[in-house]
């Protein structure tokens, strides 16, 4: 019996891309470096910024010079997270129909959790019963630790559990902590590396998750 589920935040309840391609290319210009297609950042994105950073900077940088380019980057997202950004549509719907039907919901990112606690109580307000970003200690996705902390918030088992995201790295996150999977294809990876990737659901809108919720809770 499914009692919980966990969002991916960029790409899956949140429209991000624009302010993270705007920063990315903020920073890199800033080093006077090519800049980046938004398509380009879209596949960069979904293993934390250090990892986005590495992807859109030369092959050849140095650790040093990696580091100076994500502190750009880091810096001016913090100050510019929110000037595109919004949910999808039918994403606040669906939260609040979850909730009405007693779901715990969770949103669990490899943003830094200042940045997934900022833009919760943003733009979510109260839907989110647990936000979980990156912090020291905890390996991010697809590790499936950030899940088992969301889990132990929420005091659900994991075959209690639906983990939502719209890339492999949620995919692979959702079976390492062994739960089931769902990937959405209004986000930034095609739906061919959801099935890649051996996502059990895969929905095209929103609201498709209320029918696969009760048709797991029915079997």
């Amino acid at each position: 019996m499914i009692k919980a589920i966990i969002f991916d935040m960029d790409g899956t309840v949140l429209n991000t891309i624009d302010d993270i391609h705007q920063a990315v290319n903020h920073a890199l210009a800033l080093k006077k470096l090519p800049l980046k297609s938004l398509d380009e950042v879209k596949m960069a994105v979904g293993n934390g910024a250090r990892k986005l950073i590495e992807r859109v900077c030369p092959k050849h940088f140095t650790k040093e010079e990696l580091n100076e380019v994500f502190h750009l980057y880091q810096s001016y997202y913090d100050q510019h997270s929110n000037v595109h950004t919004g949910p999808y549509e039918g994403i606040l719907e669906l939260l609040e129909t979850l909730k009405s039907k007693g779901f715990k919901l969770a949103v669990v990112s490899n943003k830094f959790e200042h940045l997934v606690q900022g833009l919760n109580d943003e733009v979510f307000k109260h839907l989110f019963d647990a936000s979980i970003g990156e912090v020291h200690g905890i390996p991010i996705k697809p590790a499936p630790d950030m899940v088992y902390k969301a889990l132990n918030l929420l005091d659900v088992k994991p075959e209690e559990a639906l983990f939502v995201g719209d890339s492999e790295v949620d995919i692979d996150t959702a079976n390492n902590a062994q739960i089931i999977s769902v990937g959405v294809t209004w986000g930034f990876r095609p739906e061919s590396l959801l099935r890649e990737h051996q996502a059990h659901y895969i929905i095209h809108e929103p609201k498709a998750l209320l029918d696969l919720i009760k048709g797991v809770n029915t079997k």
